[in-house]
């Protein structure tokens, strides 16, 4: 199993660029009051056909030349497994993947969330070209942020050069943290 919530969603996501996605959308939405925690990642990649979908969730196999394993996508079904959850995979050849995960959010086995904006920054220094959109929704309030937003704010200026990516670090924590203040002013 994975450390934090935010390992699965790099892990997840980096399948998707392996898969040649130009467009990865990340959602990660908690609500307390129905105790549940939800990680999708939709892409826009190469797909899967249906003999593969039912194979990915195996973790002696991958698609990869480099190693014999592929324990992302397993370890993504065995997190729901762990945490009374529910995993879903849809996939369809030249149209793309997504794969989602609901576990129950109190679930004592429920990892941290990790660092979220540094995995959402490793992603973007991964390939530059791609365009990522992160949704984080705590209860009802919502951040959302998109990389093709920002690239037309950045104009010239490269979105992996060092001062832009540590710009977008801490926006990313300010508006995930945030959603946090704002829930925490509700129960006030």
């Amino acid at each position: 199993m994975m450390q934090d919530i935010a390992m699965y969603m790099l892990d997840i996501a980096n399948n998707a660029l392996n898969a040649q996605a130009k467009n990865i959308k990340i959602c990660l939405e908690i609500d307390e009051r129905e105790d549940r925690l939800s990680l999708s990642i939709e892409d826009d990649g190469v797909g899967m056909d249906e003999e593969t979908q039912r194979k990915v969730v195996d973790p002696f196999f991958t698609t990869r030349k480099t190693r014999s394993i592929g324990l992302g996508i397993a370890f993504f079904k065995a997190l729901a497994d762990q945490c009374e959850g529910i995993f879903t995979l849809r996939s369809k050849p030249n149209e793309g993947t997504t794969i989602k995960v609901v576990i129950r959010n109190s679930h004592i086995d429920r990892p941290p969330l990790g660092d979220i904006a540094e995995t959402i920054i490793t992603l973007i220094q991964a390939d530059t070209l791609v365009d990522y959109q992160f949704k984080y929704q705590f209860e009802d309030s919502v951040f959302i942020f998109n990389t093709i937003d920002v690239k037309k704010i950045l104009d010239d200026i490269k979105i992996n050069e060092p001062g832009v990516l540590v710009w977008l670090k801490n926006y990313l924590n300010e508006g995930i943290d945030h959603i946090k203040e704002d829930k925490n002013e509700v129960i006030s």
